[in-house]
């Protein structure tokens, strides 16, 4: 049987998308209390979200709240290194102009 080996625990990851909701927002140029209202969240859950000192886990389906009130795709939130997230939306961005031309043309 062979071993499971984990590179780095929970608390790495988090970090990660704690990190990026918060640099992100502040690219839209949203406070948390706005955030908080396009997603349907209080500014409270927003500030413990991105508050590295709090224990706030967050679901999957909270962190597609977020995506889509930021207008971005989930899985920017999971990109440590700055430039290759800008990189891969604009990739992002590349397939879904791609695809709605595919379905304009169908």
């Amino acid at each position: 049987m062979k071993n499971t080996v984990y590179i780095h625990n929970d608390e790495y990851y988090y970090e990660i998308v704690r990190r990026n909701i918060k640099k992100i927002r502040l690219e839209h140029k949203l406070t948390q209390q706005d955030l908080a209202d396009l997603t349907g969240l209080t500014r409270q859950y927003i500030c413990d979200i991105e508050n590295e000192n709090r224990n706030k886990h967050l679901s999957i389906a909270v962190l597609g709240r977020i995506a889509d009130a930021l207008n971005l795709h989930i899985v920017e939130f999971f990109i440590k290194d700055d430039e290759l997230r800008v990189e891969i939306k604009n990739v992002l961005e590349v397939f879904n102009k791609d695809k709605e031309k595919d379905i304009v043309n169908s």
